[in-house]
């Protein structure tokens, strides 16, 4: 946060005192918040046991251990609405004392979105963290697919979802229409990653879709036997551009099959639709105090979100378990990817690429 600018000029003692005081950086003013011997508690969006709910269960005493004081910890869960219940509890019925904090997955997409189930003042809530989610399409060996021949497939390619509406649908469906793969449809009620990975292993499908954490979890399973192999990966955006995870190199990334193939529509609607919802995804799941927080807790919590996901113990963790590494961001950059989010879906051209998308996905 902005530090308080010196008087220029300071006249006198009394100035001077005045002055020094004015002028106290905000890193000095957070050291009034000590949380030693108090407990925290980290509020999930989703129910026990859930990969939202893992997630956050991995690195919430990393947090706890780089807050102030080291206070103990908590996790709980709130789950409903589509993991919005959790956010009008927030709003309504957290304390706020800076003990306690959401850890939501989906929220900023929601909320840039517009939907309705997303309560109203959701974007003016303290998000002071997050880390990113990816998603790799697997793809049938036997379908005769890769990378580089995707925009001139002319056979059928069905891809296994959830729903028609939720972000991977969309993202498929605009990268399709760019890149001309027009025989590409999806096939939704898969509620599950496994479900949709067990779809194209019979076959139901050509492709499905896994995020990260599960692909990393799950490689050998999926890829050991030769049934599938990954197509691409949506990939991280971060310091302006959408790019390979860390750790996962080695698959190709769909913006750069964007770029080249439909280099002239990288600055239309469509495309701003796919930046934007790469930006959303890049802050998926978000640390979020409850309203009326007082300020002095959102960099504290925020430098501590972030040395969590660099903390080495954690990353420790991360490589046991053969999950790629996420891209996480603290207080200012997660306040400027949500202003962001606002500016690109407030246009009407973009939100408009959006819905025809969707409605491309529910024919």
């Amino acid at each position: 946060m902005r530090q308080i600018a010196k008087l220029s000029r300071i006249i006198g003692v009394a100035g001077a005192i005045i002055g020094a005081a004015s002028s106290l950086p905000q890193a000095v003013q957070a050291q009034e918040v000590d949380f030693t011997g108090e407990t925290i508690e980290i509020m999930v969006n989703f129910a026990a046991g859930g990969g939202t709910d893992t997630a956050a269960r991995l690195v919430a005493p990393f947090v706890a251990k780089h807050l102030p004081g080291k206070p103990n910890l908590i996790v709980t869960n709130k789950a409903g609405a589509g993991g919005t219940a959790a956010i009008a509890y927030l709003m309504d019925s957290v304390a706020p004392d800076g003990l306690h904090i959401g850890y939501f997955a989906g929220t900023p997409l929601r909320w840039a979105l517009g939907m309705d189930q997303v309560p109203q003042g959701t974007g003016d809530l303290p998000f002071v963290g997050a880390r990113s989610v990816n998603q790799i399409f697997m793809v049938r060996t036997d379908a005769n697919l890769d990378f580089d021949a995707f925009p001139d497939n002319k056979n059928p390619i069905f891809f296994a979802v959830n729903s028609p509406d939720n972000h991977v649908a969309i993202r498929a469906k605009l990268l399709a229409n760019a890149i001309g793969a027009d025989n590409f449809k999806i096939i939704t009620g898969y509620k599950t990653q496994g479900k949709m990975v067990a779809a194209a292993r019979a076959k139901e499908t050509e492709m499905a879709q896994t995020n990260d954490s599960f692909f990393g979890a799950n490689r050998e399973a999926l890829v050991g036997d030769g049934v599938l192999k990954p197509l691409g990966q949506m990939g991280e955006y971060n310091n302006g551009k959408i790019g390979a995870q860390n750790g996962l190199e080695d698959i190709p990334v769909f913006d750069e099959l964007w770029r080249s193939a439909s280099p002239e529509t990288v600055d239309s609607p469509a495309y701003n639709a796919w930046e934007g919802l790469h930006i959303a995804m890049s802050i998926q799941n978000s640390f979020v105090l409850p309203p009326d927080t007082p300020e002095k807790f959102y960099k504290v919590w925020g430098d501590a979100i972030a040395a969590a996901y660099q903390d080495p113990d954690y990353i420790k963790q991360l490589n046991a378990a053969g999950v790629p590494i996420p891209t996480a961001v603290g207080y200012e950059e997660t306040k400027a990817r949500m202003k962001s989010l606002e500016e690109i879906f407030s246009d009407p051209e973009t939100r408009t690429a959006i819905e025809a998308a969707i409605d491309q996905n529910m024919e």
